[in-house]
């Protein structure tokens, strides 16, 4: 949690967005009251937004909302991409890391349609520590690479002071300290140049964290008091800020062993983080106190920290299956420590010898409870190991004969069709024209097989090998054009166009499965398609779940033809040229989907069209 505080410090001061200088609301207010619905208003907004995102997040998301409503009606790009911009931010201070990756994607798709490189690179930076959070340290650096590539481009000093000072962060959290202390530095020589006084009390803080880490308490204190100092006198409505420097202040005199310093840094974060509705931070306060107390030792304090710990922490952030499962963590924490309390209460007024005869009673019961709990985990883990076996086992020979029979009956038929070709190639008494025929029927059978090649190796892998997805936030329009592309050359034959709707462009899932899904979807609706028709491909949000649709103007299905797909009991059937197919597209599909946690949805009428809908 301390790295995620850390990470919104570094925020606040590469979101250019924002104001730095303290704008009165009211008078934001009023102006908004008495200008008409352009771009002054549109700019009264934002600040109100920028302004309460430091204090009250849930308040400027409510003038920021209201915001990318005007910027839409008045046609204003910039002021479009700024507003996204400042409700990303305004979501990763939530923790809701999946809404900030949103509004910061469409952020950055309009900068960059826009060029406004300086915007683009602090929208990269702010992207790279969404993924950060979220521990995709791979992702995060792309995108802080981009960053720096933009920043090399426009020799911006003071960009280029923010992406050394990320650096140090990411250094530090893998934990090479010197190497943070390095870029830190590197980065403060920058910003002491250029005069960015807020860079340099940032980078303050950022070396505090790093000799609090190295056990370096005295030279902490000393950066964490020259940056409170700074803020005291610049910073004093921003309580976020306030707020994150005391708890560090509070972990770092804890660590130190002063324990009443300690509590007084943390109560005063603590009221800050109430104050600015910062819930992140006030949970990572009371955690701090909990293991401070459970140092000390004070088992009574440590469990009433935990107690608060616990319960602000399950109220915005679990769902009900984790609140049971925190809950009972919290009750086990409790429970021990009262019984720790009233054993040595108890200890106390027993004699030596009955402590003794207790000791050995309870030692040999526990070792009876252990050695019986010990054997029958081996022979519960040796029941299921052999059950497991069986049933993988029925699963390969089940795979095996499924495997045999599409071979037999759907690679025989395209082998056939090209050894007649090749026997009558040569064959001077056939005309061009059926030669030609032959030839195009041949390129069809090869094309059928490469595809069911494709599907039976992608279905075969997931049965044999039991792989766990990769779910991590997939770019739903590449992921459609990587699809597309795929079957364009199937798609040209009859003249058939596509038309993409991305209203949404990024889902959690796995870019391998979607890509496979889409791939046979698109595929059937060529297929099932009459020549010169179109194909639509649609993402979008329906109650709340992520949708691609893939909608054809073909044959449809039949009552009797769905109810074999859901049954998962569908044949090939011929398509509108005669293409043939081997059955599994729709099953390998339906089956990959489950592995992610989503379904398949078929809506048709036959002689109108078939929809596809895939519901993450």
């Amino acid at each position: 949690m301390i790295k995620f505080i850390w990470w919104l410090s570094v925020m606040l001061l590469s979101a250019t967005v924002f104001s730095q200088a303290t704008v009165k609301v009211d008078s934001l207010l009023k102006l908004i009251d008495v200008q008409p619905q352009d771009s002054n208003s549109l700019s009264a907004l934002q600040q109100l937004g920028s302004d309460y995102a430091y204090n009250n997040s849930i308040k400027a998301i409510e003038y920021l909302e209201k915001a990318v409503d005007l910027a839409k009606k008045i046609q204003n790009p910039l002021g479009l991409a700024n507003a996204y911009f400042s409700l990303g931010f305004c979501y990763l201070v939530k923790g809701d890391f999946d809404k900030a990756f949103e509004f910061y994607q469409k952020s950055a798709d309009l900068y960059d349609k826009l060029n406004d490189k300086r915007r683009l690179a602090n929208t990269y930076m702010a992207i790279g520590a969404v993924f950060s959070r979220n521990k995709d340290l791979k992702k995060s650096t792309d995108y802080f690479d981009k960053a720096e590539a933009i920043v090399k481009q426009t020799k911006d000093t003071m960009q280029l002071s923010t992406i050394y000072s990320e650096k140090g962060v990411r250094y530090d959290m893998e934990g090479k300290l010197d190497s943070a202390l390095i870029f830190f530095n590197k980065s403060m020589m920058l910003a002491k140049a250029i005069h960015d006084n807020y860079m340099v009390n940032d980078l303050l803080s950022n070396i505090g964290l790093s000799y609090k880490h190295k056990k370096n308490n005295t030279l902490a204190l000393q950066y964490f008091d020259s940056s409170l100092k700074f803020n005291e006198q610049y910073n004093d409505k921003n309580l976020m800020i306030f707020s994150t420097l005391y708890n560090n202040i509070g972990a770092t005199w804890s660590q130190a062993g002063n324990y009443e310093e300690a509590q007084l840094a943390f109560n005063k974060s603590i009221d800050y983080a109430k104050q600015a509705n910062m819930v992140a931070i006030e949970i990572e306060n009371y955690k701090n106190l909990a293991e401070m107390f459970g140092t000390m030792p004070d088992y009574k304090q440590q469990v009433n920290y935990l107690e608060k710990y616990h319960h602000l922490k399950d109220s915005i952030f679990t769902t009900e299956n984790t609140n049971q499962l925190t809950q009972l963590e919290a009750d086990y924490q409790i429970e021990k420590k009262n019984a720790s309390i009233i054993a040595e209460q108890a200890n106390a007024a027993r004699s030596k010898v009955e402590r003794n005869i207790s000791f050995v009673v309870i030692a040999a019961v526990l070792l009876v409870l252990i050695l019986l709990l010990f054997f029958y985990e081996k022979m519960k883990r040796s029941s299921k190991k052999i059950e497991e076996q069986k049933i993988e086992l029925e699963n390969l020979n089940a795979v095996k004969d499924r495997l045999f029979s599409v071979i037999s009956h759907d690679l025989r038929n395209p082998m056939v069709a090209l050894n007649t070709y090749l026997s009558l190639a040569d064959n001077p008494s056939i005309s061009s024209e059926k030669k030609l025929r032959y030839k195009n029927q041949t390129q069809q059978a090869i094309n059928q097989t490469s595809s069911l090649l494709d599907n039976l190796l992608a279905w075969a892998n997931l049965q044999v090998r039991k792989t766990a997805p990769a779910i991590s936030f997939v770019n739903l329009n590449e992921c459609i054009d990587d699809a597309l592309n795929a079957v364009q050359a199937q798609a040209e034959q009859k003249e058939i166009r596509f038309v993409k709707n991305i209203d949404l462009a990024a889902a959690s899932g796995d870019v391998h499965i979607l890509e496979i899904a889409l791939r046979n979807l698109i595929s059937n609706a060529v297929k099932f398609s009459p020549v010169g028709s179109k194909i639509e491909i649609s993402t979008y949000l329906l109650d709340s779940k992520p949708c691609i649709e893939v909608h054809d103007e073909g044959i449809g299905i039949t009552p009797t033809q769905l109810n074999n797909l859901l049954l998962n009991h569908a044949d090939s059937n011929l398509g509108t040229k005669g293409e043939k197919g081997s059955g599994l597209g729709i099953f390998l599909v339906k089956t990959l989907l489950d592995q992610i946690n989503s379904t398949l949805q078929i809506d048709s009428i036959e002689g109108a069209g078939s929809k596809f809908i895939i519901k993450l």
